[in-house]
């Protein structure tokens, strides 16, 4: 089962932020999940909200400010002191970050409020160019923007993701021509996990923080997970592995 570090090692350092990619590697992490936002400028920017005010200092949406101006609020300071002065970093910082490893990226993109246009093919261009499109899962809760991939590129990985229960989500996920779903846990079960496996599609859930849950899921036969303590899971599930 793969273990993606949610946001980062989020849970004791400031979510997407390059100290938590950073510390999440170190731990052993298989992946990182990340969100991104496009900047008045145009840059793909990490961040999780569409608004600045519980992640950092800042006030306002990050539509309305360019990557320069950003660089002014602090990114680290809402979570402690002591990590004052992160900031949002931009996607192609993360991706340097893990291009010489073989770490996964599942990068999401927030599209729906406000809407981005153009930021499906700027993820994309910029993950062809790192030569890394092998080794990246771009989701969304939007599933136009994932259908917009699929046309724009056969072999880009997508999944959708969703909250609530989805009747034959092997079907969906093949009308979207993906093979990886992003349910959150909550909203599927053994007997669809299988369903999934024996129509060729993954199935990665969100958000597993309790260790408890996470050997359910792995016994269910997820895929992964997407966690806030990736240090917790790796120590506590012996035979995580890429392989899985």
């Amino acid at each position: 089962m793969i273990i993606f570090a949610h946001r980062g090692y989020s849970q004791i350092y400031p979510e997407n932020t390059m100290i938590a990619f950073k510390k999440a590697i170190e731990v052993g992490a298989d992946g990182i999940e990340t969100d991104v936002h496009l900047t008045k400028d145009g840059e793909i920017v990490i961040t999780h909200d569409e608004t600045l005010e519980r992640v950092s200092n800042g006030t306002g949406m990050v539509k309305d400010y360019t990557y320069e101006e950003l660089l002014k609020f602090d990114f680290g300071v809402k979570k402690s002191d002591q990590f004052k002065g992160e900031r949002a970093p931009k996607l192609i910082d993360l991706i340097k970050l893990i291009k010489d490893t073989d770490l996964l990226l599942n990068i999401e993109i927030k599209v729906g409020f406000p809407l981005y246009p153009g930021i499906e093919e700027k993820v994309l261009d910029m993950i062809i160019e790192e030569g890394i499109l092998d080794r990246v899962i771009i989701s969304s809760f939007n599933h136009y923007s994932l259908a917009l991939l699929r046309n724009l590129n056969k072999d880009v990985k997508i999944a959708p993701l969703y909250a609530s229960a989805l009747y034959k989500p092997y079907d969906y996920a093949k009308s979207l021509g993906a093979n990886i779903i992003h349910p959150n846990h909550k909203v599927i079960n053994k007997d669809v996990v299988k369903e999934c496996h024996e129509n060729g599609v993954k199935v990665n859930m969100y958000t597993v923080n309790n260790l408890d849950l996470a050997k359910k899921l792995k016994a269910m036969g997820a895929d992964g997970i997407m966690t806030d303590n990736p240090e917790l899971m790796i120590n506590n599930l012996k035979d995580v592995s890429h392989g899985e």
